[in-house]
C-alpha cells in the first residue's frame, strides 16, 4: 500500500518558551490522509529487481546434475528473466525501449535498469513479480609503478609466481590492447586503425586481454544533460578511448615496455631494481596473468553500469556457464561517501560468495570521515587506500647545468611543437597582480605549496604573464614530486613547475638571468627518485568507514605511478589515486591465486590482508606517527609475504570481513561494558604452526583496553585455532573523545567534527621468524550516552535519569537537551529490499536514516543579541555521516507569500569534516549565502553527536532572514526537505523525505525567557521553562539509540476559561502524542496546507559553502577515482 500523505491542520500552540526558545507555531502536523499523488520530475535512473531466481543461482542448484543439466538451467532462467523484462518495457516504455533501458541483468540479480520518471516508477514498483525498485548511485573513475615497494619483484624472484592462468577483470573504461605493454603492435597507427563499434579478430582478442566487452559505447555518460547519451549503446569492442583503463590493467598484470619502446619479453624472475628503472614501463603486478575488458564507461563523464560489469563478471562469454567466471575484478571506480549498504555492493557479495574477488579503490576524498565509499567499503571486497612511491615520472625543461625536473601546465595546448629558450627574471613576487619589465622573456613567480597560504591560482598567474609579453613562466614549489596536483595556466602560454629540488639548484643562479628550455619532446622525459617519502600517505587516500567493517583494507603505492598511456602506441602517462593502488593489489591477488587454486576469495583477501605488514608513516623516512586502520588496513602491501604465508587469522564469524570492527559502541554509564570477537586461525600448511599472539594499539581512548588471550596458539593442519579479541570499558566516566593523532583538528580554520577511535592490529607472530608475522586490523569507536527521559511537568520539562559530563575541551563528553514545539510528524517508510515493492520505500538503512520522523521548531529571541531560529530535523535511522549523500534543508517563507525566500542546508563546509548550517538568498541571483551556523549551534571543538545519529539541529539567525530581533512579531513559513541517494526511486530530485505543507511559527512571539542557546546543559532534574501548552519536540542528543527523541503530546487547556487565541487560529483540543512516531491527532477542523514552492536547490557559495561531495546529485554514477587534476 503506498504510503499516507500529511493532512495539514493549522493550529496554535501558542507562546511557546523554552528557557529563551520562544515562539507562536501554527504547526503542520502529520494524518494519515489519501495517497501522495506522484511528484512530476523528469526520469532518472533506477534498478527494478525482479522477485525471480537469477541464472546463477538456478545454474548453482543443478550444478550437483551435471554440468549440462546447470547451464541449461542457467539458459532457462535468462530466457525467463529477458520474457519478463520485455513485458515490463514493452508495457511501461511503448516505441521508446531503446531509449529507455540503461541495461539488464540476470547472473547476480535478476532484474532491469531503466530511465523511468517518478509516475512510472511507482507503477512499475507495484506491478506484480517486482521484488524492489532503488535508484541507482552512478560513479566515477577514482583515480612509476609499485613493483619494488610492493615487493612484486621479490615475489616474482623468490617463487616464480606471475598470475599464470589467472583471469582479471577491468571494469573500467576499457583496455587499449594495441599497446606495447599488453603485446600489441605497439604504434599509434594501431590505435587510430582500430574501428571502436566493432571486433576484428585479427587485432582482438589478444594473448594478454583475452577478452571483452563494451557495455557503454563513446558516446554515453551517466551524467550527461542529453538524454540520449544517458543510455548505453553497447558492443564487442572495449577499445579505451578515455585512457584510465589500460593505465589500471597495465598496473595489474601488463607485460612491461623496454627502454626502446618493445614488449618486454625477458625473464621476470631476473630482473633487478636497476633493470626495472631502465624500463619505460614497469610490469604489472601479476604480469603472466590474463587481462578482460569490461568496459563500463564512455570516453567521458561518469556511469550508472556498474553493477552490469559485475554482472558480466560471472559469466564472461555470456553463454549461461558460470564456471568460466572471472577469479579477481578490479574497480577503480566508486561513489565518494556511497553507503556500506549502497546496492551495488549486494553484486560485490554475491560475486564474492561464487569464487570472485573483488578489489577496489578506497576513494579520493582525502582524511575526511567516511569518505571512502561504494564498493571500496563493501564488506567482502579488498578496499586498498594509497601510499607514496619513491619514483615519479615528470617532465622536464633544460637548465645551465642540465635537465629540471617538473611539471608542465595542463592548458597549454601546442607541446608538439614547443621548443623556447630564453632568460630567466625573478618578479620577486607570486605575480597575483598585473606586472610588465618581463617581455620576450621567462619569469620567475614564487608558489606557496599550501593552497590557503596562496594568494591565487595558476590561470591568474599565467594570464598576467601573458599579459605582460612573457614567453614562459616558471612556478618554485618544495615538494619533492607533485602526486595528484596539478597546475592549469592557460592556453596562450606554457608554464612549468619546478620540484622542491629543482628550485633550490636554480634559485641561487637568478641574479645572472639564466638561459632556461621549455621543449615539449622533455614532456614525462625525468625520472626522480624520493626514497624518503615511501610508506608515507598519499593526501588524497581516503579515511574509511567504521562500521560494519572498518576500511580501507590495505595500502599500496598509488602516487605518481608510471603506466600504460592508451592510444600512444608505448609511451607512459604517470598517474595518482587509489585507482593506481587498488590494481596492484588485484595483481597481488592474482598471484596468491595461482598458488592456491583450491582457496576462496575470503582466503586470498586474508592473505594479502595478514601480511600486509608495512606500517604507514606521517612523517617522510617512516618517521613521524603511524597511521591506524581507518586510513590503511592492515598496512602497505606486501606480495612476496602475501605469497610465503600458509598461515591465515580473520574474524571468525564474518570471514569475508578479516577485520575486528566492534563499529560504533554507546556505552551506558555506571557500569562496566565488554564485547568480544573470535579470530579464526588456519593453517593451511603441511606443519604444524607455533604463533605467538599480541595486540599492538595505533590510537588510544582512555578507558577502553582490547585484551587477546591466548598469548599463543599453535595450529595444526586442518584443524582450527581461535584467538578471543576482548573490548573492555570497565569505566564509561573514562572515555574521553581523544582524537586520532594524525588528524588535523582544524579545517579552513574551524574546529572539525570528529569521533574517538582506538585502534590497532591483533599481531601474531610465527616461532623462529621463518614466516611472515600476520596482522588483523581491529577497530572500535565509543561514546558514553546518558540516560536522560523528558516528560512534561507544570513548568515546562524535566528530565530524569543519568547525563553525562566527562572530560575538558575538546576530549569532554556533555549531555545536552533542546525543546522545540513540534511543527510535523511522519510516518515510517519500508526498506524496499526487505518489503512488497512500494514507490514509497527507501533503498536501505543508510536511507531510512534520511526518512523525516520529526520537525521542531524553537527561537532564542529574547536571550540572546544575536538570537536564532533552532530548526530540529529528526528520522527514522541512526545516520553514520550527514551532509555528505543525505542532506536536510529547510525552506524558509518570511514574507507569508508561500513561496521560499531563504534555504538552510544541513552540509559541509567544502573538503571538511565542518558541519555547518548554511542559508541563502533564494531572491539573489546566484543564491547568495547570508549566514553559517554550526549544526547543534556548536563547532567541532565541542561535541554535539554529529555522527551516528537520528537529531541534529540547523540554526539561522534571526537578522540574516530579514527579521529585526527588536520586533514584537515575525510570523514565518518552514517546509523541511532531505536530500539524500537512498530515498524513494519515484521521488522527485533525489528527495528521500519532505514535509506535506508549511509550518508556522512566529520566532518573536512572547513568553518564557529562559538560556540563549538551542541546546542546554543536561543531567538529573534539568527543567527546561516552556510556556503554551501544545506538542513539544524534546531532543537529547547524547541518549542512546532509539533514546534521542521524544515527542510530547499537548497539556490539556484549563476549562475555566479558554485561552486567548489569535485571529483565525485553530486552538488544540489537549490530545496528547500517541507516541514516538505516531502521527499527532489534534480535534480540530483540518484546513488545507500552503502552497509549497519547489525550487531548484540553491548554489552552493565558496568558501563556506557545502562541498561538492554532501550536494547529492542523481544516485551517484559511479566514478573513475584517479585524484583530481588542480
Amino acid at each position: 500500500m503506498a504510503r499516507p500523505r500529511w493532512r495539514t491542520v493549522t493550529m496554535l500552540v501558542g507562546m511557546v518558551g523554552l528557557v529563551g526558545l520562544v515562539g507562536t507555531l501554527l504547526v503542520s502536523l502529520a494524518v494519515p490522509a489519501a495517497a501522495d499523488p506522484v511528484p512530476a520530475g523528469p526520469a532518472s535512473a533506477v534498478f527494478v529487481e525482479f522477485d525471480q531466481p537469477s541464472a546463477l543461482q538456478e545454474y548453482a542448484e543443478r550444478r550437483g546434475q551435471g554440468a549440462a543439466l546447470a547451464q541449461g538451467a542457467a539458459r532457462a532462467a535468462r530466457s525467463l528473466i529477458a520474457e519478463i523484462t520485455n513485458e515490463l518495457l514493452s508495457d511501461f516504455f511503448r516505441g521508446a525501449e531503446d531509449s529507455s533501458e540503461i541495461f539488464r541483468t540476470s547472473n547476480a540479480i535478476a532484474g532491469v535498469a531503466v530511465e523511468a520518471t517518478p509516475q512510472m516508477t511507482r507503477e512499475i514498483a507495484e506491478r506484480p513479480g517486482v521484488r524492489s525498485v532503488r535508484r541507482i548511485t552512478p560513479a566515477r573513475i577514482s583515480g612509476a609503478d609499485g613493483d619494488q615497494l610492493g615487493r612484486a619483484v621479490n615475489a616474482w624472484q623468490q617463487t616464480g609466481r606471475l598470475g599464470t592462468g589467472v583471469r582479471i577483470g577491468i571494469i573500467d573504461t576499457g583496455i587499449d590492447y594495441t599497446h606495447a605493454d599488453f603485446g600489441g603492435p605497439g604504434t599509434v597507427a594501431a590505435f587510430t586503425a582500430v574501428d571502436p563499434t566493432r571486433v576484428d579478430p585479427a587485432t582482438f582478442p589478444t594473448a594478454k586481454v583475452v577478452g571483452g566487452v563494451d557495455l557503454a559505447g563513446d558516446d554515453y555518460d551517466a551524467d550527461s544533460g542529453d538524454p540520449a547519451r544517458a543510455i548505453p549503446r553497447p558492443d564487442g569492442n572495449p577499445l579505451d578511448c578515455e585512457g584510465h583503463g589500460s593505465h589500471v590493467a597495465g598496473t595489474a598484470a601488463g607485460y612491461g615496455v623496454g627502454a626502446d619502446g618493445s614488449t618486454f619479453r625477458g625473464d621476470y624472475s631476473r630482473l633487478t631494481p636497476a633493470a626495472l628503472d631502465h624500463m619505460r614501463i614497469g610490469p604489472g603486478a601479476a604480469p603472466g596473468a590474463s587481462l578482460y575488458a569490461i568496459r563500463v564507461f564512455g570516453c567521458t563523464g561518469s556511469t550508472e553500469l556498474t553493477a552490469l560489469g559485475l554482472d558480466r563478471a560471472l559469466d564472461p562469454n555470456d553463454d549461461g556457464d558460470f564456471s568460466d567466471r572471472l577469479d579477481v575484478v578490479n574497480l577503480s571506480l566508486g561513489s565518494s561517501f556511497g553507503a556500506v549498504d549502497d546496492p551495488v555492493n549486494d553484486f560485490v557479495h554475491v560475486l564474492t560468495q561464487n569464487g570472485v574477488l573483488v578489489v577496489a579503490a578506497a576513494g579520493n576524498s582525502g582524511d575526511l570521515y567516511d569518505a571512502g565509499g561504494s564498493p571500496g567499503n563493501s564488506p567482502d571486497a579488498i578496499g586498498v587506500a594509497s601510499v607514496r612511491d619513491a619514483d615519479a615520472v615528470l617532465d622536464g625543461v633544460e637548465g645551465p647545468g642540465g635537465p629540471l625536473a617538473g611539471q608542465y601546465s595542463q592548458e597549454y595546448g601546442r607541446y608538439d611543437t614547443l621548443d623556447v629558450a630564453a632568460p630567466v627574471v625573478d618578479l620577486r613576487g607570486d605575480g597575483c597582480s598585473p606586472f610588465d619589465g618581463v617581455r620576450g622573456k621567462i619569469v620567475w613567480l614564487e608558489w606557496d605549496d599550501d593552497p590557503a597560504a596562496r594568494g591565487c591560482g595558476s590561470t591568474t598567474r599565467a594570464d598576467n604573464a601573458l599579459a605582460a609579453g612573457a614567453v614562459g613562466v616558471l612556478l618554485t614549489s618544495g615538494q619533492p614530486d607533485f602526486g595528484s596536483v596539478r597546475i592549469s595556466g592557460d592556453a596562450g602560454i606554457p608554464m612549468f613547475q619546478l620540484t622542491g629540488p629543482a628550485t633550490a639548484a636554480l634559485r641561487p643562479q637568478l641574479a645572472a638571468q639564466p638561459r632556461v628550455r621549455f621543449a615539449g619532446a622533455l614532456r614525462k622525459s625525468q625520472v626522480v627518485r624520493s626514497p624518503q617519502i615511501e610508506d608515507t600517505i598519499s593526501d588524497f587516500s581516503a579515511r574509511g568507514s567504521r562500521g560494519p567493517v572498518v576500511k580501507p583494507d590495505v595500502a599500496a603505492p598509488g602516487e605518481s605511478i608510471a603506466s600504460a598511456e592508451s592510444g600512444s602506441g608505448n609511451d607512459r602517462i604517470s598517474e595518482s589515486g587509489t585507482s593506481m593502488a587498488s590494481p596492484f593489489v588485484a595483481g597481488v591477488a592474482a598471484l596468491v591465486r595461482e598458488a592456491h587454486r583450491s582457496w576462496d576469495p575470503a582466503e586470498v583477501k586474508t592473505a594479502v590482508m595478514n601480511t600486509a605488514a608495512a606500517d604507514v608513516w606521517t612523517g617522510e623516512n617512516r618517521t613521524g606517527l603511524r597511521l591506524p586502520p581507518m586510513r590503511v588496513g592492515s598496512g602497505r602491501i606486501d606480495a612476496a609475504a602475501a605469497l610465503a604465508t600458509s598461515v591465515l587469522a580473520g574474524n571468525a564469524d564474518e570471514p569475508g570481513a578479516v577485520s575486528v570492527t566492534f563499529g560504533t559502541v554507546d556505552v551506558p554509564p555506571g557500569r562496566p561494558l565488554v564485547r568480544r570477537e573470535r579470530v579464526r586461525v588456519r593453517d593451511t600448511g603441511a606443519f604444524p604452526a607455533g604463533l605467538s599472539v599480541g595486540y599492538e594499539p595505533v590510537t588510544r581512548v582512555p578507558g577502553v583496553r582490547i585484551d587477546v588471550a591466548p598469548s599463543r596458539v599453535t595450529v595444526m593442519p586442518g584443524v582450527d585455532a581461535f584467538v578471543e579479541v576482548t573490548m573492555r570499558i570497565d569505566d564509561p566516566a573514562a572515555l574521553r573523545r581523544t582524537a586520532d593523532p594524525t588528524l588535523a583538528l582544524e579545517q579552513e580554520g574551524r574546529p572539525r567534527d570528529y569521533l574517538a577511535d582506538a585502534s590497532g592490529h591483533l599481531v601474531l607472530t610465527p616461532a623462529g621468524g621463518q614466516a611472515p608475522a600476520l596482522r588483523v586490523p581491529v577497530s572500535v569507536s565509543p561514546k558514553p550516552v546518558s540516560t536522560l527521559t523528558p516528560a512534561r511537568s507544570g513548568t515546562g520539562v524535566t528530565l530524569r535519569g543519568t547525563g553525562v559530563d566527562q572530560g575538558t575541551g575538546r576530549e569532554a563528553y556533555r549531555s545536552r537537551v533542546g525543546v522545540f514545539a513540534l511543527a510535523a510528524t511522519s510516518p515510517e517508510l519500508p526498506v524496499c529490499a526487505v518489503t512488497a515493492a512500494t514507490a514509497g520505500c527507501v533503498a536501505n538503512d543508510t536511507g531510512r536514516g534520511g526518512d523525516l520522523r520529526y520537525v521542531g521548531l524553537a527561537s532564542t529571541a529574547g536571550r540572546s543579541r544575536d538570537p536564532v531560529l533552532g530548526i530540529a530535523v529528526t528520522t527514522w535511522a541512526d545516520l553514520y555521516d550527514v551532509g555528505t549523500m543525505t542532506v536536510p534543508e529547510a525552506l524558509i517563507d518570511v514574507n507569508g507569500d508561500g513561496r521560499p525566500d531563504y534555504s538552510t542546508t544541513l552540509a559541509t563546509i567544502t573538503d571538511t569534516d565542518v558541519l555547518v548550517a548554511t542559508t541563502v538568498d533564494l531572491h539573489a541571483l546566484p543564491a547568495r549565502q547570508v549566514d553559517v551556523q554550526p549544526v547543534n549551534g556548536f563547532d567541532g571543538a565541542t561535541d554535539t553527536g554529529v555522527f551516528d545519529t537520528d537529531a541534529w539541529v540547523l540554526p539561522v539567525r534571526l537578522a540574516a532572514l530579514g527579521i529585526d530581533p527588536a520586533g514584537t512579531s515575525a510570523p514565518i513559513g518552514v517546509h523541511v526537505v532531505v536530500h539524500g541517494e537512498y530515498g524513494p526511486p519515484a521521488s522527485r530530485n533525489g528527495v528521500v523525505d519532505e514535509m506535506d505543507g508549511t509550518a508556522r511559527f512566529d520566532p518573536l512571539a512572547p513568553g518564557a525567557v529562559g538560556a540563549a542557546t538551542v541546546l542546554v546543559p543536561a543531567d538529573d532534574g534539568t527543567t527546561v521553562p516552556v510556556a503554551g501548552r501544545g506538542p513539544l519536540l524534546v531532543v537529547v542528543g547524547q541518549n542512546g539509540p532509539g533514546h534521542r527523541v521524544t515527542a510530547l503530546g499537548a497539556v490539556p487547556a484549563p476549562t475555566a476559561a479558554p485561552p486567548a487565541t489569535a485571529p483565525g487560529a485553530v486552538v488544540p483540543q489537549g490530545r496528547p502524542v500517541p507516541g514516538p512516531g505516531a502521527p499527532v491527532a489534534p480535534a480540530a477542523a483540518p484546513v488545507e496546507p500552503e502552497p509549497t514552492a519547489a525550487p531548484s536547490r540553491p548554489t552552493p557559495l565558496s568558501p563556506l559553502s557545502p562541498s561538492s561531495r554532501s550536494t547529492p546529485s542523481p544516485p551517484s554514477a559511479a566514478t573513475r577515482t584517479g585524484a583530481a587534476s588542480g
